[in-house]
């Protein structure tokens, strides 16, 4: 796992994120997950953008759990053009 610190900042475009991004690999995939100042708990996979199968989720959110005590995951969900939560148990997205 690399831990890298972020500060996003455009006044101009009016935003301001801050935060650790974390690459996490695993044998299949290399996930980049964001964890925001603002959110603590909760972990945002930037890339890849579609879920993982079950298996590697699984693992990639127990990973999360007891490494970075997050108790939220978000994955881009792309229907709706946003991050959305999932459910840690069943690993499908919770309903909006």
């Amino acid at each position: 796992m690399k831990t890298t610190r972020f500060d996003d900042v455009d006044h101009n475009l009016g935003y301001a994120y801050h935060g650790c991004s974390y690459v996490i690999q695993d044998a299949e995939h290399v996930f980049h997950i964001r964890i925001y100042d603002d959110e603590p708990g909760k972990a945002t996979v930037i890339r890849p953008t579609q879920i993982p199968e079950k298996n590697s989720l699984g693992k990639l959110v127990e990973f999360l759990q007891s490494e970075l005590g997050v108790s939220r995951v978000s994955f881009y969900k792309g229907d709706q053009g946003r991050y959305a939560d999932i459910d840690l148990v069943s690993l499908a997205f919770r309903p909006a």
